[in-house]
């Protein structure tokens, strides 16, 4: 009887799969480690020092966010009084009024077993329970668009709002201002017209600073904001041209059933740990390598810089010429400009606390949403090349880049599956089940741990099985949202959409003084 053998162990794809990712994940791991010795740590009252206070243009860009106004100038107009010169600027946009008339059409033949927050994210709980009540008074088994949208037309608007807050005190505030974007675009267009209206004496000491309308800057993180910059510009002569003010996610059980929570809590933890893991060494890569000399081929890393907690000085902005409004979104692309123009990205050593998607829908939406940041690399490449930004080896250098970084997304669910199945794998060789349970440890368990530890909150055995699971969860989810935005682009043919692809806001907003990530 002869024994079949083995083929050697380097012509088996499971192990040479399970040992890249466990060797990718490994290193993240360590990227973790690094960032949490280097982020968020205590500063003694005698170790601060005074410094000048900044000038910040907080724009908030706001659509379908009636609800959130009030809370947001309740919040910033106190917090930009002790920054003397600051303003803050509610942008809202006639796109608004569009969508609403989209949406109406959207809800002709809807029933009211449809009237739900998953089938139609955009309305409000309001503006939901009054369309029911329409609907049972017509007594009909389904919803009309012109009776919808006469219901719909009810309701203010976001404009409408902020006009009705803004006049309720008692006299005109000069720190506040409220733009209206009559055209068409989208966020990034809505920032842009806003800058276009500011008026400054001194646009290298001042700074944009966007943010989102449930954006909570404590003012911990405005002063080690000020900090920051006083240091760089003792080392540098001049103040930063950009920083990135990293952000943490964060749930608040929302959902109406404990697998939904748990599985929204592993996905934003999962996210925390790609801002800790990626973006911040990126973003400080990026910034050291670009204000070394360079003169080698391609481009000194590729700044990712993201729409939230973003600091821009004045004239840096007006320079680039503003955030990007040809592509689908503006965030990633601006970054690529910014490298390309050899404008270093800082990244600010403390990190704020920003909501997280609470329902499976709103997670899979956001996800889809934010990988179109990926497909826009080849249009930045092809307009800013035609424009003369760039060498062709540096659109070159910073395609491969982001090709790297969206392919590592893509797969990064099919990549996790792929480690759990050979672990449970009954027949699996022990060096590739060892490869495979080393990748799932460094992705789930060393970091959870490490970042509780980080928090101040050494966890139990059961705790740390528990959010390692719930983070183990949100990675085998990761990659739904990005490939069904592929799929919809390849259906489809376009990846705009007529409707922006975001939900109204129904949770309180989180600060940087909330550190609960379980």
């Amino acid at each position: 009887m002869t024994t079949k053998r083995r083929k050697p162990l380097w012509r088996s794809t499971a192990w040479w799969i399970a040992a890249a990712v466990a060797a990718r994940n490994v290193n993240g791991l360590r990227q973790v480690c690094r960032t949490l010795a280097w982020a968020d740590q205590p500063v003694s009252a005698g170790n601060r020092r005074a410094v000048e206070p900044m000038v910040l243009h907080v724009i908030v860009p706001v659509l379908r966010e009636q609800q959130q106004i009030a809370a947001a100038l309740a919040w910033f107009v106190p917090l930009l009084r002790d920054l003397p010169g600051s303003t803050l600027s509610l942008v809202t946009t006639a796109r608004e009024e569009a969508e609403r008339q989209h949406l109406a059409a959207r809800l002709a033949g809807a029933t009211a077993a449809d009237l739900t927050v998953e089938r139609f994210p955009q309305l409000t709980g309001g503006e939901l329970t009054a369309l029911g009540k329409a609907l049972t008074g017509t007594g009909e088994g389904s919803l009309t668009g012109a009776l919808a949208a006469e219901v719909l037309s009810g309701f203010p608007t976001t404009a409408d709002v902020v006009t009705a807050e803004l006049a309720r005190l008692p006299e005109p505030d000069p720190l506040i201002r409220h733009v209206h974007y009559r055209g068409d675009g989208r966020k990034a267009a809505q920032v842009n017209a806003a800058v276009e209206q500011l008026t400054t004496a001194d646009a290298d000491q001042e700074y944009i600073a966007v943010y989102d309308v449930d954006s909570r800057p404590s003012r911990e993180l405005l002063e080690r904001t000020a900090e920051f910059l006083a240091r760089r510009r003792a080392d540098d002569g001049e103040l930063p041209c950009v920083v990135q003010q990293s952000a943490r996610f964060a749930t608040q059980g929302a959902a109406g059933t404990w697998w939904e929570q748990s599985l929204c809590r592993g996905a934003a933890r999962a996210q925390t740990l790609w801002t800790l893991r990626r973006e911040i060494p990126n973003l400080r890569q990026h910034a050291d390598a670009a204000r070394r000399p360079h003169t080698g081929p391609g481009l000194p890393g590729l700044a990712q810089t993201v729409g939230h907690g973003l600091l821009v000085r004045m004239d840096v902005f007006r320079q680039v010429g503003g955030l990007p409004t040809f592509t689908v979104l503006d965030d990633v692309a601006f970054g690529y400009r910014l490298t390309l123009d050899g404008i270093p990205v800082d990244s600010l050593p403390f990190t704020t606390t920003v909501p997280a998607a609470e329902y499976v829908s709103e997670l899979l939406v956001q996800s889809e949403r934010w990988f179109q940041s990926y497909l826009d690399y080849p249009q930045c490449a092809a307009r800013w090349h035609t424009d003369g930004h760039g060498r062709r080896r540096d659109h070159a250098a910073a395609l491969t880049i982001g090709t790297y970084r969206g392919m590592a997304w893509l797969l990064v669910s099919p990549a996790t599956a792929l480690c759990l199945t050979v672990v449970l794998g009954s027949r699996t060789r022990l060096p590739v089940r060892v490869a495979a349970a080393t990748a799932l440890w460094a992705a789930t368990v060393a970091p959870v741990r490490a970042l509780a530890a980080a928090e101040g909150r050494p966890l139990t055995v059961r705790e740390t099985a528990v959010r390692s699971a719930e983070t183990l969860a949100g990675l085998l989810l990761k990659s739904v949202g990005p490939l069904t935005a592929l799929g919809r682009w390849a259906a489809t043919g376009t990846r705009q959409t007529t409707l922006a692809p975001k939900t109204n806001r129904r949770t309180t907003p989180s600060t940087t003084t909330d550190r609960e990530f379980a």
